[in-house]
């Protein structure tokens, strides 16, 4: 850290959950682990063992103290530029109830409360795996400046008295050349505008349905996630697929919360989740990113619902996280290469840059609801608004059009014989009228996974949350109360 760093806080820190730098010594001396950053936040692990007790039998406040220490320092370092740096100068720490190895695993997210140029003041919280608070801290930060080097002044110019031109009276004198003007060179941040072929697209302002506004927001390390969470019980995690958003489940919400706490987030890159340019969105992305969003609500295990890609999501989640996912529910799911669909597949090619640009995205979206729903009264002028809304302005055509780009079959090929390793009891629910993912794909998927049961809804199309509600709503509350 001696030298000005090349890349800001944030970067570095979402290189190191990527694995691309080696967690510090003192951090692996403890077993510690970094799972979440965003702007001014960062989350760590670390599993309450006897090896960390004193001598009274319960953890060493030693060790809660560095957990809360280490996820405020790497909030605070979320918060700086390249080259800037930081020591912490105060810490403060609460201890309000004893750890003991039945604790389980112990969570810190810490916060930056105030940002100034010189100091920063950061808080977290020890919650242990029954999410009991155990002990609060605070710190006090300063941060450290960049060093620049300042260059030598120039050598002043010697001083030249102009000629006057001799027997010419009053002969006019040639004024001094001006000093060449100073062109700042371009920024990085600068970007490159996009050509257009005609002027731009204007429509008019899509209002955000009632139930999204409900929605709240919270950090991960990939960006803000947009989620609905509805209910109490047992946690249920519903994923949705492409170019959807957790508007697709808004007609199950509400059944299913009457006995289950149901969070409903927005993938990133969709609905009202961040739409960074620089994110990775494959499937496997996803899975991380989810990951890392029940991580940050303090869920350490769920009951999954994918549809379509986000089937895919749900099975890496259970392949790679077994101990996160109580049950599985896979509803009209991608499964082997048979996505993306052609639809979807043709935006790929390169002149959709250019169309992105001026087309209207309502049409389009709604003809896919044509082809997707088949109970009739369905289709409703809010339903293609809400749907097309996280996409109207350029940005979000381009987000969708980044999303779609980023999905590749072999995030599941390469990963089938994990997936059959898959060991959670799992319901596939498909649609009989399903005209984007046929319904001998359940058959597929029911082979592949040891442990299934497999109901085809007749009638139902690809969209079922949305196309038969009442029958997704009965069958994945069967299938979770009575096994």
């Amino acid at each position: 850290m001696s030298e000005p760093a090349q890349m800001s806080g944030r970067d570095l820190l979402e290189a190191a959950l990527r694995g691309a730098a080696p967690a510090p010594p003192y951090v692996r001396l403890l077993n510690m682990r970094f799972i979440a950053v965003s702007d001014g936040s960062a989350t760590f692990e670390m599993p309450a063992t006897a090896e960390l007790y004193n001598p009274n039998s319960v953890v060493h406040g030693g060790a809660i103290t560095s957990l809360a220490d280490s996820a405020m320092g790497f909030a605070v370092f979320s918060t700086l530029a390249a080259g800037e740096n930081f020591t912490t100068a105060e810490l403060h720490v609460n201890f309000l109830r004893p750890v003991t190895a039945d604790s389980g695993m112990l969570r810190s997210i810490g916060h930056v409360v105030h940002r100034g140029q010189q100091l920063a003041v950061a808080d977290a919280e020890v919650l242990d795996q029954q999410n009991q608070l155990i002990a609060r801290a605070s710190s006090t930060n300063v941060i450290l400046q960049r060093r620049t080097v300042q260059p030598p002044p120039p050598a002043a110019a010697p001083s030249v008295t102009p000629p006057v031109a001799i027997g010419v009276p009053f002969a006019p004198v040639a004024a001094p050349e001006p000093a060449p003007r100073f062109n700042a060179p371009p920024s990085p941040l600068e970007r490159t505008p996009m050509p257009t072929v005609s002027p731009p697209l204007t429509t008019e302002l899509i209002n955000a349905a009632p139930l999204a506004r409900t929605k709240r927001k919270i950090r991960t390390f990939a960006g803000d996630v947009a989620y609905l969470r509805q209910g109490q019980g047992p946690a249920l995690l519903l994923l949705h697929g492409i170019p959807s958003s957790s508007y697709l489940w808004r007609d199950v919400i509400d059944p299913l919360a009457a006995t289950f706490e149901v969070l409903a987030p927005d993938l990133l890159g969709y609905g009202d989740s961040d739409k960074r340019l620089d994110a990775e969105l494959s499937i496997a992305a996803q899975a991380r990113y989810m990951v890392a969003f029940m991580e940050s609500l303090g869920v350490h295990q769920a009951a999954v619902v994918g549809h379509d890609i986000g089937g895919g999501v749900a099975q890496l989640m259970a392949a790679d996280e077994p101990q996160r996912v109580a049950r599985l529910i896979l509803i009209d799911s991608v499964v082997d290469n048979n996505w993306p669909v052609p639809d979807i597949a043709r935006l790929k090619e390169p002149v959709w840059d250019q169309i992105m640009v001026n087309i209207d995205l309502r049409k389009g979206l709604r003809k896919g609801l044509e082809a997707g729903l088949v109970t009739e009264g369905r289709l409703t002028d809010e339903l293609v608004d809400e749907w097309t809304r996280p996409f109207q302005d350029l940005g979000g055509r381009r987000a969708y059009l980044r999303a779609a780009r980023a999905l590749n079959n072999r995030d599941l090929v390469s990963r089938s014989k994990h997936i059959e390793e898959i060991e959670t009891p799992t319901l596939i629910l498909w649609g009989a009228n399903d005209k984007f993912l046929e319904p001998q794909w359940a058959e597929t998927l029911q082979h592949k996974l040891r442990d299934t049961t497999v109901e085809i809804i007749d009638p139902g199309g690809h969209f079922l949350p949305l196309d038969r509600p009442d029958a997704v709503a009965e069958a994945i509350t069967r299938f979770l109360t009575t096994r």
